[in-house]
This record gives C-alpha cells, sequence and structure tokens, in this order.
C-alpha cells in the first residue's frame, strides 16, 4: 500500500494543472480516475473538487486567468489548476486522513495546541468558531470540534489574486452615502456626489424598475432602492470585499470604523453592544444591530474569518 501523501507536499503542487499532478503520481497514489473539469454553471463556476473519500482528503481546482485577477472575458478559458486541500479527521462516509499535517499537527490537537504549532505567525491569525493563518504561499484554517478538544478538517488555501480596476472611478465618502439614506437618488445633488458623469439616468432607472442598482464591478457597492410613487429613494448601501460576488470591492471607510480584514472576534468588540440577531453556519456568519443611525447588517466567513459584506440601511421609523 502506498503511504499516505503528505499534506505540505502537496500543498507545494498549488498552481499545477491536472496533467502535472500525474507527472508527479499524485493521482496514482489517490487511486482514483475522478479529474478536475471547468463547471458550466453555477456559483462555483470557476471551481472544482475532487473528493477522494478513502484517503480522507479533497483536492480543489481553480481557473488559472480567473485566480490570476484576469480581465472578465478570459475567466473559465484558462487552465484548472490546484488551489485548494481539505484533510477531514474522518466523519459518515469519509475516512479519516492518515498523512503528515501542516506544521505538524494532529487530529487529537486542541485549540491551545494548534495554536501553539502555528505560534510564528500568530500575528496573522483571524478567529472566530475557527483560527485561520497566513502562512508562506497559502491560507491555513483549522476547523474544531464543538467543544474545541479536538481538530475537524484543516483547509489549505491559495488566494486569488485581487481584481484591478479597468478606470479608477471616484467614489463618494462614506458619510455622504450614509447621508444620502432616506433620499432620493434622482436628485442632482445625489448625482454630484459621484464622479462627473459617472451617475446616469440608466441607474435612475435601475432604482425604479429593480429596486437595486448593481455597482459592484466597478466600486465594490449594491444601493438598495424603494419607490416613493415615482421618487426612488435610497434604502440601503451594501459594500462588498474585493471578489465578493466576482466584484471589485469597496476600497473606502466603512461604517462604525469596520475593516474587510476584521476578524467576527473584532467585529463583535468594535460593536460593544449584543446584535439584535447573530447565526453562523460552517462557511459562513452574519450579525446586526440596530445603531442610532442606520441598521447595520454584516456577513462574514467563518473559514477566512474576515468581513464580506456590510450593509447599512434606513432606520425603521414609526
Amino acid at each position: 500500500m502506498a503511504a499516505p501523501l503528505d499534506a505540505e507536499e502537496l500543498v507545494s503542487y498549488f498552481g499545477s494543472t491536472s496533467d502535472c499532478l500525474e507527472g508527479k503520481s499524485v493521482w496514482s497514489n489517490l487511486n482514483t480516475l475522478d479529474r478536475p473539469e471547468h463547471p458550466d454553471s453555477g456559483e462555483s463556476r470557476y471551481y472544482d473538487w475532487v473528493l477522494v473519500r478513502r484517503k480522507g482528503l479533497e483536492l480543489g481546482f481553480v481557473d488559472s486567468e480567473y485566480a490570476a485577477g484576469a480581465e472578465s472575458t478570459r475567466w473559465g478559458r484558462g487552465d484548472m489548476v490546484l488551489s485548494q486541500l481539505y484533510l477531514y479527521s474522518g466523519h459518515s462516509d469519509i475516512q479519516p486522513y492518515h498523512g503528515a499535517m501542516p506544521f505538524g499537527l494532529r487530529w487529537s490537537d486542541t485549540r491551545e495546541q494548534s495554536r501553539a504549532r502555528l505560534s510564528r505567525y500568530e500575528g496573522t491569525r483571524h478567529s472566530h468558531l475557527t483560527d485561520a493563518w497566513d502562512v508562506p504561499g497559502y491560507r491555513l484554517t483549522v476547523v474544531y470540534s464543538d467543544d474545541g478538544s479536538a481538530l475537524s478538517r484543516v483547509v489549505c488555501r491559495g488566494l486569488p489574486a485581487a481584481l484591478e480596476p479597468g478606470m479608477p472611478i471616484s467614489m463618494p465618502k462614506l458619510q455622504e452615502l450614509l447621508n444620502s439614506l432616506g433620499k432620493s437618488v434622482a436628485t442632482p445633488s445625489f448625482a454630484l456626489m459621484w464622479q462627473h458623469g459617472y451617475w446616469s439616468n440608466d441607474h435612475v432607472s435601475a432604482a425604479c424598475e429593480d429596486g437595486e442598482i448593481d455597482l459592484n464591478s466597478t466600486c465594490g457597492l449594491t444601493l438598495g432602492t424603494e419607490c416613493d410613487r415615482t421618487d426612488p429613494l435610497l434604502r440601503s448601501v451594501t459594500f462588498h470585499r474585493q471578489r465578493d460576488q466576482d466584484g471589485l470591492g469597496w476600497d473606502g471607510e466603512l461604517p462604525a470604523g469596520l475593516d474587510f480584514e476584521d476578524s467576527p472576534e473584532d467585529l463583535f468588540r468594535k460593536l460593544n453592544d449584543a446584535p439584535v440577531q447573530q447565526a453562523d453556519s460552517a462557511l459562513t456568519g452574519h450579525a446586526f444591530w440596530n445603531l442610532k443611525d442606520y441598521t447595520l447588517h454584516v456577513l462574514y466567513s467563518n473559514v477566512d474569518n474576515r468581513l464580506i459584506r456590510v450593509k447599512v440601511s434606513a432606520p425603521v421609523t414609526g
């Protein structure tokens, strides 16, 4: 029987194509005929995964043009390259991974022991239900058992390159957007907040017809609107992280002193008060607060342990 593949060796192949892995005997060692393919559609259309249940691991692949931050017209036309590695402690029909794990991690490690093993990278740690560190070449996330007494999964992910704007656009300041909540988006004063010539009748039409103005691809904003008779009013502003919904991301100031690099722990510390509602899933969590001037909704990642989306809404009156 072939020895289990070493996780650090697999991570060293990040950026390699399926054929390259064939040459490294990865596929024969895993004893699987599955290979990554370009998905035809769906939210993960630039990713594909190969799960090898008998070995307790999963390989994630990404389109190389998408990962490199190329122009969107080239996304889906590159090679599928290795970018993710998931190691499982064993559950349901997935066997435990028996190979050597990164940084000497063991399935029996407690949360404290895992942090001690990664202490060299303590300055990069972002935490909530999981711990995530930025280590050379990838982001390492450790998922724990419910009581934190053992490891459940280990995730290694190469991060895609940042998307670059085709033509930089001067956007409104945060306070200008906050001051516009509940006001019309069809007025000259609202248009003057934006770079000359950017705000158009098409935006106003979308506000009336769709109840939403999607600016994520150009500046990382989504404006929620509603029509009061014939006047479209700004009801909410959503600030997107880079690559959230494949958009450019908001590069300006965030409400409540938040930062997209904040961990969920940072989020709750900055807001200080308990949220009105808060819930977590394996991948994401969300929370919202009723603040003096607006309602604040935050979506965060439980894998990266960073903020994904911040939304402010006009306060409910009456």
